[in-house]
């Protein structure tokens, strides 16, 4: 039995959905993203309505065996990712 996924999934069947960060339900990431946007130049207010009104895209996979995971979509385009159960490098289509 297959534990990991053979790949990500491929171009044009990603199932993907977006995630809004918010001070109250996700108060860390918010904190991290908003610090590294003031770090990369943006006011405090600017970071605040940037991280308000842009998703961030998470590609869903699962893992046979495994479980569900997500993982941000813009970097698959130049990272190789790993499964987070395994530890193991999977296929990305994305780079070849």
């Amino acid at each position: 039995m297959n534990s990991q996924p053979a790949s990500i999934n491929p171009n044009g069947q990603q199932e993907v959905f977006d995630v809004i960060l918010s001070k109250e339900k996700t108060p860390i990431a918010y904190e991290l993203k908003h610090r590294e946007l003031v770090e990369s130049g943006m006011t405090p207010e600017e970071a605040d309505t940037f991280i308000q009104t842009t998703p961030i895209q998470l590609e869903l996979i699962y893992s046979y065996g495994l479980g569900l995971w997500a993982i941000e979509s813009e970097p698959l385009e130049s990272i190789s990712p790993f499964c987070p159960y395994s530890g193991t490098e999977i296929e990305n289509p994305e780079n070849e």
